[in-house]
Parts: structure tokens; sequence; C-alpha cells
């Protein structure tokens, strides 16, 4: 709350008492009302210079469930070891801020795809989750594959998780996630607090979740998602993490198989996890071992 700026503090206040008030009079509507909030990006992108790089590369666009466009990128490298990558960026971010994955990965030789998440930069749509996100990846894979690899942060990397668990022959494929939701209920939590909402409210979002959904709050899970994967997976979290806390990925870490492998920093917190010349150096040797 300390680090929102004055118009933020006043929105989320607003927002708050919204919440309140509606939530006295039908739990049922403040529910589906913070189920909608949730689900809808903010702040909403802003139009940036595209930086240098994604000059070069050949624009996409894909039709996705629900009939609207999600665009893309594609760059292909001078010596192309025959391996695609497909980069998915996290809950109200963009493509462009991967910009320093592009020429690492394109020297290693790999061609490299990179989306707007539906509802999220140049792409259409109005509303987000990991179902959501999935299916337009589903769509990517279906009409620029086949992609060998995939990089994901955030909910990207959740959503790299659950696209992981039904993958056709694991062994052909490598992942990246890098500090997914372990733990959904978490982030759930940590919304209904900043929200203030009341139990009635959250019984009412839970039950919102379910019905348009039709799966249990477990399954958005991304160490539930992985953990009968047998292909090669990379896992990278911070200790600092505040928005997915290293602390629900502790008990998964100590289990897991030996495909999966764990890179833990400490100070980058979770964002500048992914944002790190080291990790990125890291992130590429991975894929190209």
């Amino acid at each position: 709350m300390s680090k929102l700026g004055f118009s933020e503090r006043m929105y989320l206040q607003f927002l708050r008492t919204k919440f309140k008030t509606i939530g006295m009079l039908s739990p049922s509507i403040a529910g589906k009302i913070a189920f909608d909030l949730f689900s809808t990006p903010y702040p909403k992108y802003k139009k940036k210079k595209a930086p240098a790089i994604f000059h070069q590369a050949i624009p996409l666009q894909v039709n996705v469930t629900g009939g609207f466009k999600i665009n893309g990128f594609k760059w292909t490298p001078v010596n192309p070891n025959g391996k695609t990558v497909l980069i998915a960026h996290g809950y109200a971010s963009y493509i462009y801020k991967f910009e320093q994955y592009i020429q690492p990965l394109l020297k290693a030789g790999f061609t490299v795809l990179g989306f707007d998440a539906p509802a999220h930069g140049l792409s259409e749509g109005k509303q987000i989750n990991a179902l959501i996100y999935k299916d337009a990846i589903e769509h990517i894979i279906r009409v620029c594959g086949p992609i060998d690899h995939f990089i994901g942060h955030s909910l990207g990397g959740l959503t790299m998780a659950l696209i992981a668990e039904n993958i056709e022959n694991p062994s052909a494929h490598k992942f990246v996630i890098i500090a997914p939701a372990t733990k959904t209920t978490t982030t759930l939590n940590n919304y209904f607090s900043m929200m203030r909402l009341s139990p009635d409210i959250r019984t009412a979002f839970m039950d919102e979740l379910g019905r348009r959904t039709h799966l249990p709050i477990q399954y958005f899970e991304a160490d539930r998602a992985i953990e009968q994967y047998s292909g090669p997976l990379l896992w990278i979290h911070d200790t600092g993490d505040r928005i997915c806390p290293y602390k629900d990925l502790v008990n998964f870490k100590n289990k897991a198989s030996d495909n999966i492998k764990f890179l833990i920093t400490n100070g980058l917190g979770h964002n500048k996890v992914y944002k790190t010349q080291d990790i990125i150096e890291k992130v590429v040797s991975f894929l190209a071992s």
C-alpha cells in the first residue's frame, strides 16, 4: 500500500468501499464483480515504443477461442539449430519486456516466438486467467508450431506448467518456469486481503471460479501440474518473491524428481529474477545444452 501512488491508493479505497457496499446487499454479485476484476489486467497496457529488435521480427497474429486475435513476433536465427522457443510473459506485462532474451536465443540458434497474452499489449481480449492463457498458447502451438521449448514468467510460468502437464513426448521439450504461482490459493488470499473482502464475498468468488472453470482451485497450482512431468524443466524462483512466495515451493522442491532442476536466487524478487543477465544466460544455457 505504501508503494502505491496517490491515484492508485484512491482507486483501491474506492474498490474496497464498492465491495463492502455491494457485499452487504448481495455477496453473490460482489463475488462475481471481484472475480471479473481479478481477471482484468490493471493497469491496462500503455502504448510503448517497440524495442529495436522487435522491428527485426516477423509480425504474427493468431485467432483464439472467443473470436479475438492475439499478436506476436517471430525471429529467425542466422545459424538455426532447428529448435523453436516460445516466451510467455506474466500478468499485466507484455512481450516487449523480454527483449533481452531475444538476441541470446538467436545467437544460440533458436527460432524465437513471443506473443502478448490475451487482454495484454497488442493483443485483443478483455480478461485473462490461466485457462484463457493456456488456450491461447495451445492455439499458438497449432498455428505456429512445432514448438520445442518454452519460457514463462509468473502467470506465464503457471500456464506453461499446465501446458507441460499434457504435452506429448515430454523428453523432446524443455520448460523454464520463472516465479510461477506454486499455490494459487496464496495469490487469491493476497487479493482478498488487499480488497478486504468479507468471508461471504470470498466464498462467492470461489463459487464463481468453479462455475466458470469447472475445475477445483488445486488445478491451478504449478507444482501439481508438473508433479508427473518427465521431461527436463528448470524452475527459477527468488526467496524474496512477495507475489508468488518461495515458501509455497519448499515442500515440492524437496521431493521433486531429478528431471526438475531448481535455480533459487536471493534478493531479486518477482520481476528482477527474469531480467537479470546472469539468469538469462543460465536459461539459454539450459535450453541449448
